[in-house]
């Protein structure tokens, strides 16, 4: 059965990929911004069905669905697959910051890059401070800006230390930071390790797990606002908000073993 939905999927994903270069690159150009989000939410939820993703969001309690948020905001998601760009972007698009890196990634770094992603290189002194600045544009201009705080990947099973870099530009420009968890299940609700994409997992590889899964539910969880003084207060507040509502442990192993290095010195 998965070789026949991954024969069956893989046509319809890479004609869709295919369109949607053609789309960035030929139509985006002439197009203003909310009608390009308009294509792009389409867009994206067209890819999401194709590969047997079905797409459920699930506001808080005093949470704003993704869809009826104005002005500019910023979104702080916890990262679990590549899939993630995907799944906001069909409910509420957003300018995500990811790493340069993505850039390079065969038809979907070109499709990111067209759809508005913010790229970020590592290792160069003054890459923040200038994504900063740009970020901090994007929001003045009214726009939603995505940003993933733990930087990388997890198992989707518990959260990383959250990174409060990119928050400061919510704090100049006096917007609200927004957490949305994200979760993905097999379709009886349980953990599926088909969508890992953490290690040394390939795109390519991850790519054929989930089109040769029988299909996944992803859960889209906004929440109300996070609250705090400083970038490293909101970027705490979002997590613990985002632990409970996903009923996830946090992951401190890296704080615990700072901890432990500073009490043998």
């Amino acid at each position: 059965m998965k070789a026949l939905r991954i024969a069956w999927r893989a046509p319809l994903a890479l004609t869709l990929l295919l369109s949607g270069l053609l789309i960035v690159t030929l139509v985006f150009p002439r197009l203003s911004y909310h009608r390009r989000d308009r294509v792009i939410a389409s867009w994206s939820a067209l890819l999401l069905r194709t590969c047997g993703i079905r797409l459920r969001e699930h506001p808080a309690a005093g949470a704003t669905p993704l869809n009826q948020l104005q002005g500019g905001t910023l979104l702080l998601i916890n990262h679990v697959s590549w899939l993630d760009i995907f799944l906001v972007l069909a409910i509420a698009p957003a300018h995500f910051v990811a790493k340069l890196e993505i850039a390079g990634w065969p038809l979907i770094g070109a499709l990111v890059r067209g759809a508005g992603t913010l790229f970020i290189e590592r290792g160069r002194r003054h890459a923040v401070h200038q994504l900063n600045e740009r970020i901090q544009s994007m929001l003045n201009a009214g726009r939603r800006v995505a940003v993933f705080p733990e930087g990388t990947t997890s198992d989707g099973r518990r959260l990383l230390q959250f990174h409060g870099n990119l928050i400061e530009p919510a704090l100049r420009a006096g917007v609200l930071v927004r957490p949305v968890a994200l979760r993905y299940t097999d379709l009886s609700g349980q953990y599926s390790p088909a969508i890992d994409f953490t290690g040394d997992v390939t795109l390519v590889a991850s790519l054929s797990r989930v089109l040769g899964a029988e299909g996944f539910i992803a859960e889209v969880h906004p929440l109300p606002p996070a609250s705090g003084a400083t970038r490293q207060q909101l970027a705490q507040h979002a997590r613990v908000m985002m632990a409970e509502r996903l009923a996830l442990p946090l992951d401190d192993e890296v704080a615990q073993t700072l901890r432990r290095a500073r009490g043998q010195a």
